[in-house]
């Protein structure tokens, strides 16, 4: 029989987020893939089992992964792990492996399913809430409209700037090290009068934070997601369910 890798996605933060679809296949999972070293501190984990709280007696398959932009290490510790899963699938086993947000966006598990692929493994995806759309229903906007354009930008990507001038929506995540730079060309930009910058810290957790202006940034913005309208963009703010 053969194995089968899953790629589920948790959603932001709040557990009421997961899909139908992605509970079904954590029950239906022989092992969970656990993107950290310990459940305790994978906060995807942590959603998941809220929701489908049958994982806690599910065989897991524990492994940090290296937070590096040095693509040899990067590559090596996706190689490492997946030797780990590959007795897994070639058993006939299937394995969940569990992604905040939605899978295809900014994902380890896209890497570890290419590898999963070319050893002739099936692989799934199960898409889940993004960060940036929970983030802007949080704070009450739309994304985009009419014939509106929305980038999705990486906040560690040095040219920031220049990202900054690309017309319509802009969605800045995974900033980093890089946030002093964000927030100072995000201000810059609202002294001008010419963007409106919202941001949502922890995003679905019960310590979420909504937060309004780029001085309201945190300096320490892994975990937060911004977005910047055209300050002719930006209308009334819709009513939060």
């Amino acid at each position: 029989m053969e194995g089968i890798l899953y790629g589920v996605g948790v959603g932001a933060g709040d557990p009421e987020m997961l899909s139908l679809k992605a509970a079904r296949i954590l029950r239906q999972a022989d092992i969970v893939c656990i993107p950290r070293a310990h459940k305790a501190s994978c906060r995807a984990y942590q959603i998941a089992v809220q929701a489908v709280p049958e994982i806690a007696g599910k065989e897991a398959l524990c492994f940090d992964f290296a937070m590096t932009e040095d693509n040899r290490l990067l590559q090596e510790t996706h190689g490492r792990f997946y030797q780990t899963l590959r007795p897994v699938l070639a058993a006939g086993k299937s394995a969940a492996f569990l992604t905040i947000g939605d899978p295809a966006i900014y994902s380890t598990f896209s890497c570890i399913a290419a590898l999963a692929q070319a050893d002739g493994h099936s692989v799934r995806t199960v898409s889940g809430i993004t960060s940036f759309c929970a983030a802007a229903a949080a704070c009450g906007i739309d994304l985009c409209s009419g014939h509106e354009e929305l980038h999705i930008i990486p906040g560690r990507r040095k040219s920031i700037q220049e990202s900054l001038r690309y017309p319509g929506t802009k969605v800045i995540m995974k900033s980093g090290r890089n946030i002093s730079a964000i927030k100072e060309a995000l201000l810059q930009l609202e002294q001008a009068g010419s963007v409106s910058v919202y941001a949502v810290q922890d995003c679905g957790l019960p310590e979420e934070k909504i937060l309004s202006g780029a001085q309201a940034i945190p300096d320490d913005g892994y975990m937060t997601t911004i977005i910047v309208k055209a300050a002719e963009q930006v209308s009334p703010p819709a009513t939060r369910p």
